[in-house]
């Protein structure tokens, strides 16, 4: 829990919100939601304005493998926020919505968006690829977050196999034996290049990434971020634990030496300078005494 959510940081008077170094930006402290409203948004704004800003956002923003190659590498991200029609814009944000929340309930929301960006990120990657070994056309556009929601579903299939997911709402399944049915038909369709191979291929190169993060990739990042941790706590440590019992020493030796004096020659022997050097570190002593005795609430 950061110094954010205790209960001094609260403002006085109601459980309002307040800010929130780095999540200040989420919709309702949530990335899944704040990653649904954006596909949404970006969705309705391009179709509201069809004829102006819309095939702007797509022909600047959709994956296309000769544009990257050319250095429009942005693409490969931005096509992460675009749909082909609401059918395909209402699987994937239903999905996301499932399969992300526990994913988001286990890590940070850093963690979470990191790792959707990473899914969507290689399946575009494995889909230029493709393009520069002639599999696929170099001008064949693509848009979709379905690279991240195979991925996630290679995650989710690794950390819960067991779990059961609805296909269409209709049939219960297994998260594992769901993972292996869409990617074999991924792999097929690719081998037989059906009428969306190029989009097939992103699939199912989110899904082996998701699969490879769950099994290797997450691990790397735990240990990346407790060694990162521990390296700067045992590097900080040792001067900061010197410096506070060197000031608390000096400290200590200012109020015994200003206090003698005041035994000795009474209160009004001291100068404006003593009195301010006797209060202040007097006011150190207290805070450190209040910090000794205090137990943060987890």
């Amino acid at each position: 829990m950061g110094w954010q959510d205790r209960e001094y940081a609260r403002p006085a008077g109601g459980s309002g919100s307040f800010f929130r170094p780095g999540r200040s930006w989420l919709i309702g402290d949530s990335i899944v939601t704040t990653l649904v409203v954006v596909n949404v948004a970006t969705y309705v704004v391009a179709q509201f304005f069809s004829r102006t800003l819309g095939p702007w956002i797509y022909g600047l923003g959709a994956m296309q493998a000769e544009a990257v190659l050319a250095g429009q590498v942005w693409r490969l991200v931005t096509a992460q926020y675009l749909h082909a029609g609401v059918g395909h814009l209402l699987i994937n944000m239903l999905v996301l919505h499932f399969l992300g929340r526990p994913l988001e309930r286990m890590w940070s929301w850093r963690k979470f968006f990191t790792v959707y960006t990473l899914c969507g990120l290689f399946g575009n990657l494995f889909f230029t690829l493709l393009a520069f070994r002639g599999v696929i056309h170099r001008e064949m556009p693509a848009v979709g977050a379905s690279g991240s929601i195979y991925g996630l579903l290679g995650i989710v299939a690794v950390l819960f196999p067991t779990a059961t997911v609805w296909v269409y709402f209709l049939f219960p399944i297994k998260v594992r034996t769901a993972a292996l049915i869409f990617g074999g038909l991924a792999l097929w369709q690719i081998i037989e290049r059906g009428s969306n191979y190029g989009g097939e291929a992103c699939h199912l190169a989110g899904l082996v990434f998701g699969v490879w993060w769950a099994l290797k990739g997450d691990a790397w990042w735990s240990g990346r971020s407790s060694s990162r941790w521990t390296s700067r706590f045992r590097r900080a440590r040792p001067g900061r634990f010197t410096q506070k019992i060197a000031d608390r020493r000096a400290d200590e030796e200012t109020i015994d030496r200003i206090l003698k004096k005041v035994y000795d020659g009474g209160i009004h022997s001291l100068s404006e300078a003593e009195k301010l050097a006797l209060q202040e570190a007097t006011e150190r002593q207290r805070q450190r005494e209040a910090e000794a005795g205090r137990v943060d609430r987890l």
